[in-house]
């Protein structure tokens, strides 16, 4: 498994390097490396959304089923599966995704923990380079509190209307909470050049999250 992820370390060298030749900093190379990717797996984050609308669209009717067929389950399973036919909900898709993008985060990984002790950038004049981890801890709290704002906003007005009708305010600020805690853990005492892959992806996600609520993200969802 090593090796697999080595290879995709030495399939991404090529255009860190190239990026780094045209901005001659390594932070910015990393930031535009990883938009670059998340561009291009964003069509997989989109199929993720558009389960999380349709999920969304679907829980108080999935909520009203359950209190209704509470005593009879086998009842309430077939509908359950009728629903999710209704809604076009595919409940292991979004780990499709997930899947898709774990072996890119690897193949980073690999890549900046090998080269990230060659590395440095004035966006971080504070380290020596960028295989240490960040003793100010400016880039993992960056990369919580992008990962706190995106876990707030809904995808849609309508989710948004939805999700409040079966969920408290309080419980959206815990998972919020939780959602920004694993970034931070994880990046706390990880090479920051990893934690600025981890961020520049993040605030890619935050700006994707509004473009989903604009008129033309809300119809790409709606398909």
């Amino acid at each position: 498994m090593y090796t697999w992820f080595h290879s995709i370390s030495a399939i991404l060298v090529p255009p860190l390097s190239g990026l780094h030749a045209l901005t001659h900093d390594w932070g910015i190379a990393i930031i535009a490396l990883t938009l670059l990717v998340k561009t291009g797996l964003s069509y997989f984050n989109l199929l993720v959304a558009r389960q999380q609308v349709r999920s969304s669209a679907m829980q108080p009717k999935l909520k009203e089923m359950r209190e209704r067929l509470a005593s009879a389950p086998q009842q309430l399973m077939a509908e359950t599966m009728k629903l999710y036919q209704e809604h076009r909900v595919r409940p292991f898709q979004p780990f499709v995704g997930l899947l898709v993008q774990m072996p890119v985060l690897m193949g980073m990984y690999g890549l900046l923990v090998t080269h990230g002790s060659t590395m440095t950038s004035v966006l971080l004049p504070w380290a020596a380079h960028l295989a240490m981890a960040d003793p100010y801890h400016v880039v993992p709290l960056a990369t919580a509190l992008f990962s706190f704002v995106t876990a707030l906003i809904p995808l849609t007005e309508a989710s948004a209307s939805m999700n409040a009708a079966v969920t408290s305010g309080a419980s959206r600020w815990v998972l919020a909470a939780v959602v920004a805690l694993l970034p931070l853990l994880f990046m706390w005492r990880s090479p920051i050049a990893l934690g600025l892959y981890w961020m520049a992806g993040t605030a890619f996600g935050l700006l994707e999250r509004g473009f989903y609520r604009t008129r033309w993200g809300r119809a790409l969802l709606a398909k």
